[in-house]
């Protein structure tokens, strides 16, 4: 008899005072940078960027999630953001519409320099400075929704 096993791929991470951790397992279904005016305000920054799990594949340990659920977003939908409650890293999304994933923000997985981002959402609302990556794909809204 042959015995075949089969590697799932285990990604791990955690916030930055490393007080909350995680593992996820499989490989993401997608992984994308969104430029919206939600994610810049709820990251500070100009986009945000996330690897997103089939719900229940990421597990996390540690220290305490706190989490602000945003229900009057400019989606129309709610969504949470979670985070650590001692530095307040943010460690994971769930968005209403897309009930069955979570979204990981790729800054805290340790094995990020191995997932490449394929594709940007909401480049309608990118700032003057963004530049868009030669090849990458870039909706003006989110879903499918036509190219930038």
């Amino acid at each position: 008899m042959i015995k075949v096993e089969y590697l799932m791929s285990v990604y791990s991470g955690s916030c930055l005072c490393g007080a909350v951790t995680y593992k996820a397992k499989g490989e993401p279904r997608r992984v994308f940078e969104c430029y919206c005016t939600w994610c810049q305000k709820i990251s500070g920054g100009p986009s945000r960027a996330y690897a997103v799990f089939d719900m229940g594949k990421v597990t996390y340990e540690g220290g305490k999630v706190s989490e602000f659920v945003d229900t009057k977003t400019e989606h129309g939908f709610k969504m949470t953001n979670r985070f650590c409650s001692k530095c307040a890293s943010p460690v994971e999304m769930l968005v209403e519409r897309v009930p069955d994933g979570q979204f990981v923000p790729l800054g805290t997985i340790d094995q990020r320099q191995n997932l490449n981002v394929h594709e940007g959402l909401w480049g309608q609302e990118a700032l003057p400075h963004v530049a868009f990556k030669d090849g990458r794909e870039v909706r003006k809204q989110g879903g499918a929704s036509e190219l930038v």
